[in-house]
This record gives structure tokens, C-alpha cells and sequence, in this order.
């Protein structure tokens, strides 16, 4: 999924991480499709398919994080 760049406005903005970037990104995107199954636009077979796009994406995101920086979890 690409990333979207905002206009700033002139008022204060919070620094993040790229971490807290990507996990706010990803609860930003699942109240988006639960507000799509809240208002009946998406069924529960569906809702449950998107979420699980989601949350592939985010470990995708996440893993290739981790190889950039060259750290390796120990398994």
C-alpha cells in the first residue's frame, strides 16, 4: 500500500516513528473497513478478509523493516 503525504497546515505536528507511523497507519486503516461493516456496506465474510490484508501487509511492512535495519530476531 503506498503511503500518503499531508499538506501541513502551520500548526504543531507530533514527530513519530517510523514504528508508531506504521502501527497507527494500521489501526487507522481497520477503523476504516469496521466503519464500512458497521454501516452494512461489507458483510462479515468480507470484513474479516480485509482484515486480514490488513494485518499481511503490516507484517510484510514490518519484516522488511527488519532486514533493511539488519537485525535478525533469534528463532
Amino acid at each position: 500500500m503506498k503511503r500518503r503525504e499531508f499538506i501541513y497546515d502551520g500548526e504543531s505536528v507530533l514527530k513519530m516513528t517510523e514504528q508508531e507511523y506504521t502501527a497507527f497507519y494500521l489501526q487507522f486503516e481497520k477503523s476504516i473497513v469496521a466503519s464500512l461493516k458497521k454501516r452494512e456496506l461489507l458483510t462479515d465474510l468480507q470484513y474479516e478478509h480485509c482484515i486480514e490484508e490488513i494485518e499481511k501487509q503490516y507484517n510484510n511492512n514490518i519484516n522488511t523493516a527488519i532486514a533493511a535495519s539488519g537485525f535478525e530476531q533469534a528463532v
